[in-house]
């Protein structure tokens, strides 16, 4: 492959006592994991100069969900940001998780285009998409569920909310957006993707059943860094129902480094997080 650093991550994935943990923790789905790792760093130059143990790691969490990271299938995805490489589920992957739940009938996320309107009615919580569409540029974004007792939810944003909201929460889109320069940050390379992701997760968590596994999920995901995250911990954890649903897979293997499904404050998650990083450099393995 053309990549010359690309042998590291070679060798770590050919390691025996790494092969052995990646064996342990996946089972039969381990060369397939070995696989779709070397991909992706085989098709990403920034990934591929990472610490490769930091890119297994970060690539196990979507393993435990049982989630590929191939990027062109938008489920999850490990991006690099000057050379440290982050977990981030894509909003298929969160659709994913909701629909193993069985508790949903109907669950949808979508664009609305030009000469679409957007018709909310704010007393059942419902959407309509009304007029006729005219052109493929997006003027709108929304997310709908029903749960299989009936219950219905949906909401919507226009495009300038949706960017609005972006520029709040996302450092690295407003460093662009203002300098200009630099690498180009996933709100930039594909802002439809992450303005789907951003409606269900104003939605689902806050109004939807959530399994284990998603409340991991939104925990662990670093989606385009900090910034994010503090979406996550001001909007939608505090926001969010507190029952937990608890629907085990058989087969399924959840990484060590997600937490138990308990919520826990702004503190304990950033004192884990520097834990886990120090560890992670440490570590003859992982």
């Amino acid at each position: 492959m053309a990549i010359n650093n690309l042998p590291a991550i070679q060798r770590e994935l050919e390691n025996p006592g790494i092969v052995a943990r990646i064996n342990t923790r996946l089972g039969e789905k381990a060369g397939t994991f070995i696989t779709s790792v070397l991909d992706l760093c085989g098709e990403d130059q920034a990934l591929a100069e990472c610490d490769p143990k930091l890119v297994i790691k970060e690539s196990l969490k979507a393993a435990g969900l049982d989630l590929p990271i191939n990027k062109n299938l938008g489920f999850a995805y490990v991006i690099p940001y000057k050379k440290i490489p982050s977990f981030q589920m894509g909003w298929k992957g969160y659709v994913q998780l909701a629909i193993r739940t069985g508790k949903y009938r109907h669950l949808n996320t979508g664009i609305v285009y030009e000469g679409e309107e957007m018709i909310v009615d704010r007393i059942r919580g419902t959407l309509e998409i009304g007029g006729k569409r005219t052109g493929d540029n997006p003027i709108g974004y929304y997310c709908y569920m029903e749960l299989l007792n009936g219950f219905q939810k949906a909401i919507a944003w226009t495009k300038e909310k949706v960017e609005e909201h972006a520029k709040r929460f996302s450092k690295s889109y407003s460093y662009y957006l203002d300098k200009k320069r630099g690498r180009k940050p996933v709100w930039v390379t594909d802002f439809d993707a992450m303005a789907l992701k951003t409606m269900f997760l104003q939605l689902v968590p806050k109004y939807g059943p959530m399994t284990i596994e998603m409340s991991q999920a939104i925990s662990g995901d670093r989606s385009d860094f900090k910034g994010f995250d503090n979406q996550v911990s001001e909007e939608i954890q505090e926001n969010a129902n507190e029952e937990i649903i608890d629907i085990p897979k058989s087969g399924d293997v959840v990484d060590a480094d997600f937490c138990d499904g308990q919520t826990l404050t702004d503190a304990e998650k950033a004192e884990i997080e520097q834990e886990e990083a120090n560890a992670a450099m440490a570590e003859p393995g992982f």
